[in-house]
C-alpha cells in the first residue's frame, strides 16, 4: 500500500448525493479496493495511474482548512466518506476522524456516514453527541472464496454485523446498507434476523453498468460457474434483468414484511446509472 502526504485546496465539496450539501473525504484513495466501488469510475480515480485499492493519499491540511471552511460556507449538512473510507486503519495512527468529529460537534454541525469500516465502534462517544444523523453500515453475504475476489481487504461480514448490532445497541441511527445484492448469491434473506433491532434496511442491486462488470462476472464465474449464464444474460437481456430484480424485490418486500422492519431497495435501470439518493 503506497501511503503519501498531499495538500489540498479545499476539503468540504459540493455533492450531488441528497444526505447533505458538503461532503468531507479526508483521504483520497481507499485501502479496501473493493472490485464494485463506484469510485473506480470518478474523473479523479481515472486521472490516477495508480490502481485503485493501493494507495492512500493523506490531506495533512484538512483540519486546518475545515474550520476556516465552517466559518465561511457556514454548513448545516455534511456527508462524511463518499469517495473513501473514512475509519480505515491509517486513521489510527493519524487520529484524524477523532479530530473532524470533534470540530463537527463543536459547531453544532449534523453529519451524515458512509462505512464498511468495524473501526467506528471506537468513535462512538463522539457519535453519541447527537450530530450525527444517519450511519450507512454496508454489509453483505455471501461466500468466502468471493469475498477474496472482490473484496479481499474488507472486514469480514460476521465482523460487520457485529459492529452493526453494537452500534445499534448504543441507540444511533445505523441504516444497514445491504449492497451490492448479487443475484442468486448474497443471503439477503438472513440479514432481518441478524439485525434483529434494527427498524429500517436498505437494499442496493449490484450495478451492471460499472465499467468493470465483466471483471465482477469473471470473479462469480470463478466461484459460481453454475451462476455464470444469468449474469451473462442480465448483461444483455433486458426482460431477464427486469424479472431477477423484480423477484428479489418482490422477496425483500415479503421479509421486511414477516420482520417488521422498514426498507428501500435502489435497483439500477437497464443499461442506467443509479442516481445518489437516498432520502
Amino acid at each position: 500500500m503506497e501511503i503519501k502526504n498531499i495538500k489540498i485546496q479545499r476539503i468540504l465539496n459540493p455533492t450531488g448525493i441528497d444526505l447533505a450539501e458538503y461532503v468531507i473525504n479526508p483521504y483520497k484513495g481507499c485501502s479496501f479496493g473493493c472490485l464494485y466501488c463506484y469510485v473506480r469510475f470518478n474523473k479523479v480515480t481515472l486521472k490516477d495511474p495508480r490502481p485503485w485499492g493501493t494507495y492512500i493519499d493523506i490531506k495533512t491540511n484538512l483540519l486546518d482548512l475545515l474550520e476556516k471552511e465552517i466559518k465561511e460556507k457556514k454548513p448545516k449538512k455534511i456527508l462524511l466518506g463518499s469517495t473513501t473510507e473514512c475509519f480505515q486503519h491509517i486513521n489510527q495512527k493519524k487520529n484524524i476522524m477523532e479530530q473532524v468529529l470533534n470540530i463537527l460537534n463543536k459547531y453544532k454541525i449534523h453529519y451524515s456516514i458512509l462505512t464498511r469500516s468495524t473501526l467506528i465502534q471506537q468513535y462512538i462517544p463522539l457519535l453519541k453527541k447527537e450530530y450525527t444523523e444517519k450511519i450507512y453500515f454496508t454489509i453483505n453475504q455471501f461466500p468466502n472464496n468471493l469475498k477474496n475476489i472482490i473484496e479481499p481487504k474488507s472486514p469480514s461480514f460476521k465482523e460487520r454485523i457485529k459492529t452493526i448490532n453494537i452500534l445499534l445497541k448504543e441507540k444511533l441511527n445505523i441504516i444497514p446498507y445491504f449492497c451490492p445484492i448479487l443475484p442468486n448469491i448474497s443471503n439477503y434473506k438472513n440479514i432481518f434476523g441478524m439485525l434483529k433491532n434494527a427498524s429500517h434496511i436498505e437494499f442496493e442491486a449490484l450495478n451492471f453498468n460499472l465499467g468493470n462488470i465483466q471483471e465482477i462476472i469473471k470473479a462469480i464465474k470463478t466461484t459460481n460457474p453454475n451462476i455464470y449464464p444469468l449474469y451473462k444474460q442480465m448483461t444483455t437481456n433486458k426482460t431477464t434483468y427486469i424479472k431477477i430484480w423484480n423477484k428479489i424485490k418482490q422477496n425483500i418486500e415479503m421479509l421486511a414484511k414477516q420482520n417488521k422492519i422498514t426498507y428501500k431497495i435502489h435497483i439500477h435501470k437497464f443499461n442506467e446509472y443509479f442516481k445518489n439518493t437516498y432520502l
